[in-house]
């Protein structure tokens, strides 16, 4: 078949498809179940306390009502990880997960990363 594509897949789609995005790998391997195991409880689905839905990308670019929680790119901007960062006091009302044990130190680097490389989510 000379000069014919003949349904043949070229080296680009052959490379996509053997070798997904590593930062969505990322994301099911190290962030899903720190979302999973901490957020999702009361931010996704039908529970949205603060009007914070987290189990898509959009929602949580939309954000809840204090606002956007996650600023792609952006980790220190991001008010996810001020909020589940060790520095905020015990106390303090917006700390999350709100009850209980904070999050593992490298639980928040995951967070961290995922928010530097653009909240990539397979949702």
């Amino acid at each position: 078949m000379t000069g014919c594509s003949g349904g043949r897949t070229s080296p680009t789609t052959v490379q996509a498809a053997t070798n997904p995005d590593p930062r969505l790998a990322d994301y099911k391997a190290h962030v899903e179940p720190v979302l999973q195991a901490n957020c999702l409880r009361c931010h996704g689905g039908m529970n949205r306390r603060g009007g914070l839905n987290m189990s898509t990308r959009s929602a949580l670019l939309q954000g809840g009502k204090d606002g956007a929680v996650v600023v792609p790119g952006r980790p220190e901007d991001s008010l996810l990880i001020k909020l589940v960062s060790p520095g905020l006091a015990e106390d303090d009302p917006m700390r999350m997960p709100p009850k209980g044990a904070r999050l593992r130190a490298e639980d928040v680097a995951a967070l961290r990363k995922w928010v530097a490389e653009g909240v990539v989510m397979d949702r």
